[in-house]
């Protein structure tokens, strides 16, 4: 069983249903939707497309919302064509409304202006261009030219190492964060995080919101601004899990910084038993090439090798030439990757972290310590919302690990989780009927033979006697006699 999952983002190359569910069947385990393009109704298609398709395949799907965030962008630009900066030449960003040219553009941040000084550097188009403040007279920020490039329209505006006084969750994104729930979707990822304030606001409103009787949307932390790696365990403390997005944060930060912040995201999150997914430019040459690169497989390989839950393709599935492609390959590199694994990864049960005090994170150590003894590789977990089986998913003991709900969202949710198979069954009403009807379960997913020893847990579980317990069992055994 594959491990790490694939997120990919939908888009005009990937919404027909039936490329959807090629790509499900390539391995695809949760969908993102974009909320910087595209109107409400199309996502809305889009993602019951997806879920059709899942569902016709008897496969957990889940469903991520991407808020845009307070992005800063270029305006229009004289007949919409695109312009060449040339270096060292003067170029003016205005806040006033205009139709911009090769001198002059405008913003759709009014405050510009006011965050940036002399000295103050800007890029332009993820870095593509790179511009130093001269001056700045009035709604007028006078730049000189250091790195030129051809500036199509709307393209997005970087302050590395500026603070900007503007808030993560714009009014968009409140109006789109209502939209998804209303979708019931399983993760909310946020943009420009800075502070764990930003994520406690969205955390307390998705919970308002919350029209799950199980569990709730996920929130997920983008971590992209510079502000964001100084505040990364506060961050971590107030979050459900993380992205390391890599394009933002390597124009926020530096280029060569980048492997370093995504080890360090990636050891964080799972030592704090938080799910983590690493994005951006991971298959780009596959935008147009049915082939990766050498270099990008390994980039991906070492994704899988840091301890990422979900590695995530962008516009490879979203506007590419090759999205089917694009999922194929990424599972077959993380199924290589999987098979020969650095001895750093080779540890049974992870035990880095400090010791929690809860007891859910014992009895996941004792599971997978349990099924280490008896020399099996498989555990079942029962969970309700799912929490237990992320808890167990974060002690990354590398065996197979099947969560058994009674919650549809539940299982949808959990298939983006590193080493979890989702299943759903059927309501039961005590100790014995659980065990039985979770070991059919199994049994008619070809996921476990009469005969074989697995390693059965639980966590809180209402009503039920087998909560807070760990049980070694035998598929098969006679469950009076246990």
């Amino acid at each position: 069983m594959r491990k790490a999952k694939i997120l990919a983002t939908l888009g005009p190359a990937s919404r027909d249903a039936e490329v959807l569910r090629s790509m499900i069947e390539s391995g695809l385990n949760a969908i993102r939707i974009n909320m910087s393009h595209g109107e409400r109704r199309s996502h809305a298609a889009a993602i019951a497309s997806a879920r059709k398709a899942a569902d016709e395949l008897g496969k957990p799907l889940s469903v991520l919302i991407d808020l845009a965030g307070p992005k800063i962008r270029t305006r229009d630009l004289k007949n919409s064509a695109p312009v060449q900066l040339v270096e060292g030449s003067q170029f003016t960003i205005t806040t006033r409304e205009i139709s911009g040219d090769a001198n002059i553009v405008s913003t759709n941040y009014d405050g510009l202006a006011g965050v940036v000084q002399k000295g103050t550097k800007i890029l332009i188009d993820d870095g593509a261009i790179d511009l130093l403040v001269e001056s700045v007279e009035g709604t007028e920020i006078n730049t000189r030219v250091v790195t030129g490039g051809i500036l199509a329209e709307r393209k997005g505006i970087n302050l590395p190492h500026t603070s900007l006084p503007i808030p993560s969750l714009t009014s968009k994104d409140r109006e789109d964060l209502e939209w998804a729930i209303e979708q019931n979707v399983d993760y909310i990822a946020l943009s420009f995080v800075r502070t764990a304030e930003d994520c406690k606001e969205v955390k307390d409103l998705i919970k308002k919101l919350n029209r799950r009787q199980l569990g709730r949307p996920l929130l997920v932390a983008k971590i992209e601004k510079a502000e964001a790696i100084e505040n990364l365990k506060d961050i971590i403390a107030q979050t459900d899990g993380l992205m390391v997005a890599r394009g933002d944060l390597g124009v926020e930060t530096s280029v060569e910084l980048v492997p370093v912040y995504q080890k360090r995201i990636i050891e964080l999150a799972v030592a704090h038993d938080k799910f983590v997914i690493t994005a951006t430019q991971m298959l780009q040459s596959m935008v147009e090439n049915p082939f990766p690169t050498r270099a990008e497989a390994s980039d991906v390989a070492n994704a899988v090798w840091d301890g990422t839950d979900a590695v995530m393709l962008s516009a490879e599935t979203a506007s590419g030439k090759h999205p089917v492609e694009a999922v194929q390959t990424m599972a077959k590199i993380i199924d290589s990757a999987e098979t020969i694994r650095p001895e750093q990864l080779k540890k049974p049960v992870k035990f880095s972290q400090k010791a929690t005090g809860r007891t859910s994170q014992a009895l996941c150590k004792a599971a997978a310590y349990a099924a280490l003894e008896m020399r099996t590789d498989k555990v079942a977990v029962f969970t309700e919302s799912g929490l237990m089986a992320r808890r167990l998913s974060s002690v990354r003991s590398g065996l197979q690990t099947f969560a058994l709900t009674t919650s549809c969202d539940a299982c949808n949710q959990l298939s983006l989780i590193w080493g979890v198979q989702p299943f759903v069954h059927e309501a039961v009403s005590s100790e014995n009927d659980m065990l039985k009807i979770g070991e059919k379960t199994l049994i008619d997913a070809h996921v476990v033979d009469a005969g074989e020893t697995i390693v059965m847990m639980a966590g809180r579980l209402s009503g039920l006697g087998l909560s807070s317990s760990v049980i070694v069992w035998t598929i098969g055994q006679d469950i009076a006699a246990r």
